[in-house]
């Protein structure tokens, strides 16, 4: 059952290659889209990840169960699955806009950009909590080496 989560979280960290470049102002109108997925996606991991914890506590020896026991069993286990599938499906959605999953735990996504002062795509880089794409980097770094936006910036 833990399978499921790892699947989400291994599975879905990276996008295709990107068709479309973002420019800074399209970035910032998606970050209240994006903000809302994280928020669902944590929200439906949590309740599913309750529910299996829930599960493995209150499970009993195949001979002490009865048919109620089973049902419920089955029940709960649909549950859970089902919220997985809901919390991929907010995933989906933002690798569906061009957005580069790069840490779920954080809510962090890069965004394809063309430098227009040297023209080399670089990233975007925008972390849950923040208000406005502020940092980029480089297609070959990553989070710790993200550099702040200034008026030019690659």
């Amino acid at each position: 059952m833990t399978g499921d989560l790892e699947k989400i979280h291994n599975g879905f960290m990276e996008s295709a290659d990107p068709q479309h470049f973002f420019s800074l102002e399209e970035v910032n109108a998606l970050i209240p889209r994006l903000e809302e997925h994280f928020q669902n996606f944590w929200g439906m991991r949590q309740n599913a990840q309750n529910i299996l914890q829930k599960l493995r506590k209150s499970l009993k020896e195949p001979q002490e169960q009865s048919p109620r026991d089973i049902a419920d069993q089955q029940m709960r286990t649909s549950q859970a699955h089902f919220l997985l599938e809901q919390a991929k499906k907010e995933l989906d959605t933002i690798l569906e806009v061009g957005g580069v999953i790069k840490d779920l735990e954080i809510g962090l996504v890069d965004f394809p950009h063309i430098s227009e002062y040297e023209e080399d795509e670089i990233y975007l880089c925008w972390k849950y909590g923040e208000k406005k794409v502020r940092f980029w980097h480089a297609i070959d770094e990553g989070y710790t080496s993200r550099k702040p936006l200034l008026r030019k910036f690659p």
